[in-house]
């Protein structure tokens, strides 16, 4: 069985509330880390935060609109992702709906994950491969679609989007919330790129992530 890979993600107020977090995710090897920007307040300490670690990094700096918390003007936020490029970060995590600035961190260097959240529930899955098509047609290197499970069958939609899309792109794909619980684990088992996890319990960047410990736990009585 594939080894599931795993993306911790910090939501910490400061560049060294950030640090500290990623030497604690360390110890549970996880693939990538992803930074929250958006928590940040002001976001500094980028290069800090590069050199902190040699594992992937993902700059992300979310829209309240899609469960973030950034609040300044849309200048202000693509330009902090532009910076995280500029100092080594390797993926910059952009929504779906601000791809007039995929041109702009794509000069950077940095690869593309193109995202889209749905807050309110988990839409038709016919509804999602559109929405797949429509992030296709700008050739990201990871396409992230993510709704909130709110019954036990919201999960299975994720499940069959990566089934059906694997083939065709490296796609993220999962419910948030506590129901949604299984497709966050089961979503890389599938063929999904990565899953998300936090740093420890209550440190979630979105609600129903598991700590990296314990969902490496799971893994490992998965046998995977």
């Amino acid at each position: 069985m594939k080894r599931p890979r795993i993306c911790v993600s910090i939501a910490a107020e400061d560049t060294e509330r950030a640090v500290v977090a990623m030497h604690r995710a360390d110890v549970f090897s996880p693939d990538l880390i992803e930074i929250r920007l958006d928590h940040m307040e002001p976001a500094s300490g980028l290069e800090r935060l590069r050199s902190a670690t040699a594992l992937p990094l993902i700059a992300t700096n979310r829209l309240v609109a899609e469960g973030g918390r950034f609040k300044g003007s849309e200048e202000e936020r693509i330009g902090e992702l532009v910076r995280a490029c500029e100092v080594g970060f390797d993926y910059v995590d952009l929504e779906l709906t601000a791809s007039d600035s995929i041109d702009e961190v794509r000069g950077r260097g940095a690869g593309l994950i193109l995202s889209h959240h749905d807050l309110s529930g988990t839409p038709p899955i016919a509804r999602l491969e559109g929405v797949l098509d429509a992030m296709l047609e700008f050739e990201p290197d990871i396409c992230k679609i993510i709704g909130t499970a709110l019954t036990e069958d919201d999960n299975l939609t994720y499940l069959n989007l990566i089934r059906r899309a694997r083939a065709r792109a490296r796609i993220v794909s999962f419910g948030m919330g506590e129901v949604g619980l299984i497709s966050r684990v089961l979503s890389p088992l599938f063929g999904g790129e990565y899953t998300y996890a936090s740093v420890g319990e209550g440190e979630e960047a979105a609600p129903g992530q598991m700590p990296i410990e314990s969902l490496r736990e799971l893994y490992r009585l998965l046998g995977a």
